[in-house]
């Protein structure tokens, strides 16, 4: 057995359920309303799940945006997104708040990650390898001190800095996590019960099999279950009984899905979506190799990206080194072992490849708290206070510069990054962000003065501070954020002219060159159909197009499309974000027509 450092029940209070709920809603919330699809991952998983709100529910295994084929991610998160789309127009939610509603969807994957996490922690804090020292006998009881342990594991997860931005935006990272999550679950409650281990079990692998594809949860799974057969206790009857129940749930799925792939050429979708998976994989392209500088890439990202899970999941391992053989810290350890062989095999220039590692470091980064130094901890802390502390400084101080001109380098600044935006004193945003820095003062008070020494107080600071980052960002900074990434104006400015120029009859555009990110979201804010050049629904009777190209090449696309197809088309319109200035769309109309809706210029021709 190995023991932790002494703890009094003191020392094991448990956070307040309505603290705890608050500061999830208080993370997962803002930001995802009062604003529109951003560039360019949110937009392209918009527009995957915009595709599913308008189709019918026997297309849903043919991914589009707009009528071209989309394999990279999956299918779980813009399942659940395109169907909370269609619920939202069922009790006739405005259409200009449909990219919010879809978004709820974050709010169940990571209330099932969090919800996950927690319970995998408050298993392993329970057994008897991981308990704390108690030569007094003032030692909390086993259920307190596990429960101390999984509240301050979400709250590891809360802290880390790499899933503040994804967890906000419709990426199918966030369904992948709440998949892994419930397998990493499943391996530790296989410990006691089996059965109930496996029917999880198969819904991890489902959700995150269709979340992001397996070149991430079947490293995941093989390195768990070959830890735990490892075990003695693990290695028969346990291990069997789970993985039948979770092939009955496999079973059960699978004929349900391979009649939705026998509609609408859903096997088309998923061949190429199995060669999505296989091209992740770095070691199976020859054209790429696992050198230094990869390496130096995946340090870098990890050191930003896993903070501050990571060294204190280090931290963890190095105390309960002795404890190896134990399930408590071999399955955990199995589950970050297999994160860091995907990242290697992968891509660790990838952010998304370093979502598996989350589940397994903010287990580990819970488990090694009551080990820790209270120097260690105050260092935590005064990090923490330092560096956010600064960081809400500067935010403040650019929303007061982009505001009111002062300081004006910084005002300058700002003014390149989003030209032609027009500052305003905002209302309840500034309320709100004022009631935040307020809270963060007094948070900072509690944790200096407070002689309360519970296991998960040292992530508060980090957690809090977190939450004080982004509740000013999505705030302060929502309406330059959302005017420098949104393509609501140009969709809206495409349309206006189509319903000028286009009078009666079909008003469907050609794309030329156009980005995934880009045709999602301006179907979206123009309510246009797109067709792509290679589609053969209705592109014949298509009397307009568009071309997207950049500036920093001399339009190179443009000059060849008039080159070949110019003496068709007539350009009526182009128009750019404000916020990018290399990025130009413009817009043609065929000829014949623009000729028949402009009698003077048919008769300059004539």
């Amino acid at each position: 057995m190995v023991l932790t450092a002494a703890l009094t029940a003191s020392n094991n209070a448990r956070l307040s359920r309505r603290l705890l709920w608050g500061l999830i809603l208080l993370y997962i919330l803002p930001g995802l309303f009062a604003r529109t699809p951003w560039k360019p991952e949110d937009s392209s998983g918009f527009g995957q799940s915009f595709h599913f709100f308008k189709a019918p529910f026997e297309q849903w295994a043919y991914s589009q945006i707009g009528d071209r084929l989309y394999v990279e991610g999956g299918l779980a998160a813009a399942w659940l997104a395109g169907l909370l789309g269609k619920l939202a127009s069922i009790i006739h939610i405005p259409y200009a708040w449909l990219d919010d509603a879809m978004r709820l969807g974050n709010v169940f994957w990571l209330i099932l990650a969090g919800w996950a996490i927690w319970n995998t922690t408050y298993r392993l804090a329970k057994r008897v390898e991981l308990q704390p020292e108690d030569p007094l006998g003032a030692a909390p009881t086993r259920v307190d001190y596990a429960r101390a342990v999984a509240d301050a594991s979400v709250l590891c997860l809360l802290a880390t800095l790499g899933l503040l931005v994804k967890a906000h935006t419709q990426v199918p990272e966030v369904a992948e996590l709440a998949g892994l999550s419930l397998i990493l679950l499943a391996a530790v409650r296989a410990l006691d019960r089996p059965i109930g281990a496996g029917w999880m079990l198969g819904w991890g692998i489902v959700i995150a099999l269709f979340a992001r594809g397996w070149a991430h949860w079947l490293p995941f799974l093989l390195l768990l279950l070959l830890s735990s057969a490892s075990h003695a206790s693990m290695r028969f009857g346990l291990l069997r009984r789970m993985l039948r129940a979770a092939a009955i749930v496999a079973i059960a799925f699978v004929p349900w899905f391979i009649w939705l792939m026998s509609l609408k050429h859903g096997e088309a979708w998923w061949h190429a979506w199995m060669g999505w998976n296989s091209q992740r994989f770095l070691i199976l392209d020859p054209t790429k190799s696992l050198d230094a500088a990869t390496l130096v890439t995946a340090l870098k990202t990890s050191l930003w990206f896993l903070w501050p899970i990571l060294p204190m999941a280090a931290w963890t391992l190095w105390r309960y080194r002795a404890a190896f053989r134990e399930p408590s810290m071999r399955i955990p350890m199995a589950a970050a072992l297999a994160g860091f062989v995907v990242l290697m095999i992968t891509n660790p220039s990838e952010e998304a490849n370093y979502i598996p590692l989350l589940p397994p470091l903010s287990v580990l980064a819970a488990l090694g708290l009551s080990t820790m130094r209270r120097g260690l901890i105050s260092l935590i802390d005064w990090f923490a206070v330092l560096c956010f502390t600064l960081i809400a400084v500067l935010v403040w101080l650019g929303w007061t510069a982009a505001t009111f001109g002062f300081p004006a380098k910084i005002a300058s600044n700002f003014e390149k990054l989003s030209p032609g935006y027009v500052p305003d004193v905002i209302g309840i945003e500034l309320v709100v962000a004022m009631l935040a820095t307020y809270a963060w003062v007094r948070l900072i008070i509690w944790r200096t003065t407070s002689r309360k020494k519970a296991l998960w107080r040292p992530m508060v600071l980090s957690c809090g501070g977190v939450i004080l980052i982004w509740l000013l960002m999505m705030t302060l900074w929502i309406p330059r954020i959302d005017y420098a990434k949104t393509f609501k104006m140009v969709g809206q400015n495409l349309a206006n002219t189509v319903k000028q120029e286009g009078g009666e009859g079909p008003q469907c555009v050609r794309d030329f060159n156009l980005g995934d990110a880009q045709r999602g979201t301006l179907e979206y804010h123009s309510g246009l159909s797109f067709y792509s050049r290679q589609s053969a629904v209705d592109r014949h009777r298509c009397r307009f197009l568009i071309l997207q190209d950049d500036t920093r090449r001399a339009f190179p696309v443009k000059f060849d499309f008039e080159q070949n197809q110019g003496s068709d088309w007539q350009q009526v319109w182009s128009g750019r974000r404000n916020s990018d200035k290399y990025e130009y769309f413009f817009l043609y109309q065929k000829k014949s027509d623009w000729l028949s809706h402009h009698p003077a210029a048919n008769h300059a021709e004539q």
